[in-house]
C-alpha cells in the first residue's frame, strides 16, 4: 500500500474512532448521564445535561448505588427527544420505576433536560395529568416573562419598529451607535450570567425551583449574548427585553439570594438608565 492510501486509510479510521467514541444519540447521551449519576459525577452529568454548574447537581436526592438501567422506546421529535427509562433495584421500592428521559437539542448536541427528567422521575407513572403539567413547566420561562413584562414586551415591540424605520433612513452614525450599545449590554448580560452561576454554585441547597429558574436564566442569557456577537437592530432591542425581564423574574428566589437580589436590582437601575441613554441618543440623531 503507498503511502499516500495509507495515510488515507489512517486518517479515515481516525474519523470513525473519534465518531463512535462520544455521546451522540439521545439514547447514547441518556445511558452517559445517568451513568454519571449513578456514580455521583457531578462533572460527568453536567456535561451530559442542561445544567451550566456541578453545584447544581443533586442526583435527584436519590440514592443510586447497584441501579440497574434498562432502555426502552426513543422518540426524536425535531430538537426534542424522549427515551423511556426503567430503574430496578431503587433503595426502598420493591417494583421497577418507569419514567422519562427528556432532552433537547441545542448547538447540534443532545443534552439531558435535567430538571424537566427530575421532575417526571418524582412524578411517578400517572401520566395523564403530568404530561400536560411537565409540557407548561416546560414553557414556564415564556409564561413568566410575560407575566412580568406584557408592558414591557409591548414597549419593546414599538421601540424595535421605531427603530427599523430609523436604519432604513440613516447612516454610519446610527449602525455605530446599535454597534456601541450592542457592546455594552453584552457585557452587561456577560457580567449578570456570571453572577447567576455564582449564586447557583454559592447555594447548592437551594429549591429545586430556585435551582431551575436559576440554572435556565442563565442558558437564556447565554443565547443572547450570542445574539449579539455582530448586534443589529433587532438583536439589541431583544436582548434588553431579555435581560431586564429576567432581572425582574429573578425577584421571586428566596431569601437566601437576598445579597444577590440587590446586586441584581442594581444593574436592572443601570440598565435601564443605559437604554434610557441609547434611546435619547437615537432620538437626537434622527
Amino acid at each position: 500500500m503507498g503511502k499516500t492510501k495509507l495515510l488515507a486509510a489512517l486518517i479515515g479510521a481516525a474519523v470513525l474512532l473519534s465518531a463512535c467514541g462520544g455521546a451522540e444519540s439521545p439514547e447514547q447521551v441518556s445511558k452517559a448521564f445517568w451513568q454519571a449519576v449513578i456514580e455521583q459525577d457531578a462533572g460527568e452529568a453536567n456535561e451530559y445535561s442542561t445544567l451550566i454548574e456541578d453545584a447544581a447537581f443533586d442526583g435527584y436526592q436519590r440514592q443510586w448505588q447497584g441501579v440497574d438501567i434498562e432502555w426502552g422506546r426513543v422518540v426524536i421529535d425535531g430538537q426534542q427527544a424522549t427515551v423511556d427509562t426503567t430503574f430496578k433495584g431503587l433503595p426502598g421500592r420493591n417494583q421497577p420505576l418507569k419514567t422519562t428521559t427528556y432532552l433537547v437539542k441545542k448547538d447540534d448536541q443532545w443534552l439531558v433536560d435535567y430538571f424537566r427528567t427530575g421532575e417526571a422521575l418524582n412524578s411517578g407513572p400517572l401520566w395523564g395529568d403530568v404530561v400536560n403539567q411537565l409540557e407548561a413547566l416546560g414553557k414556564d420561562l415564556q409564561t413568566e416573562l410575560a407575566r412580568y413584562s406584557d408592558d414591557l414586551a409591548r414597549e419593546f415591540d414599538v421601540l424595535t419598529e421605531e427603530l427599523r424605520q430609523q436604519a432604513a433612513d440613516a447612516g454610519e452614525s446610527f449602525s455605530q451607535l446599535v454597534d456601541d450599545y450592542g457592546r455594552m449590554l453584552r457585557q452587561h448580560i456577560q457580567e449578570l450570567a456570571q453572577s447567576l452561576r455564582e449564586a447557583l454554585k454559592d447555594n447548592p441547597d437551594a429549591s429545586v425551583e430556585d435551582r431551575r429558574m436559576l440554572n435556565e436564566a442563565v442558558i437564556r442569557l447565554e443565547e443572547q449574548n450570542d445574539a449579539l456577537e455582530n448586534p443589529d437592530v433587532e438583536s439589541v432591542t431583544e436582548s434588553t427585553r431579555v435581560a431586564l425581564a429576567t432581572e425582574l423574574q429573578l425577584g421571586e428566589l428566596g431569601p437566601e439570594f437576598a445579597a444577590y437580589k440587590a446586586e441584581w436590582q442594581q444593574r436592572l437601575a443601570e440598565m435601564e438608565r443605559e437604554l434610557a441613554d441609547y434611546v435619547d441618543q437615537l432620538e437626537q440623531g434622527n
